[in-house]
């Protein structure tokens, strides 16, 4: 077997040619990811998906049509869970009817706004670096999050 070639030493010791000798080298420039947490083509398919959602919805109503889930987990155990009607619901409040909508899943309808302000306040985090406080900005909100969706779905058994 052939031995593996031995490269020359580096003429720039690693420091650089400024450094003095056994100085620490710099480690390496993280890439600026600019305010988009994904890349700006993907974020306007995303969103062109999103609008174009919005106006089958708008359309539509969601009971019946095919191209609109089924609940999996309805059609199994005959239980609604958190999320039935959501559709329902948004279907109702893009057409301005939010009693109906608040019938149909009024967890969803109260989220919308509290995800609503959250999505606005990292935006202009994003965008500016300002910060402003917002419902779901601590580390734990997770917690009560799952204990309302959690409850939510037991309670509408019931």
């Amino acid at each position: 077997m052939d031995a593996p070639p031995v490269l020359p030493p580096d003429p720039v010791p690693a420091g650089g040619p400024g450094d003095a000798p056994g100085s620490a080298a710099p480690g390496p420039i993280p890439p600026h990811r600019g305010w988009l947490p994904v890349p700006f083509p993907v974020a306007c398919l995303i969103a062109a998906g999103g609008l174009v959602g919005l106006t089958l919805l708008w359309h539509f109503e969601p009971r019946g049509q095919f191209f609109f889930p089924r609940c999996t987990f309805l059609q199994v155990t005959g239980l609604q869970c958190p999320g039935c009607g959501g559709l329902r619901a948004t279907h109702a409040l893009l057409h301005g009817d939010v009693a109906s909508a608040w019938r149909l899943n009024a967890l969803w309808v109260a989220a919308l706004p509290l995800g609503a302000w959250s999505a606005a306040a990292l935006a202009l985090k994003r965008w500016t670096g300002r910060r402003i406080p917002h419902p779901l900005g601590w580390r734990r909100a997770w917690i009560p999050v799952v204990a309302a969706i959690l409850a939510f779905g037991v309670l509408r058994n019931l």
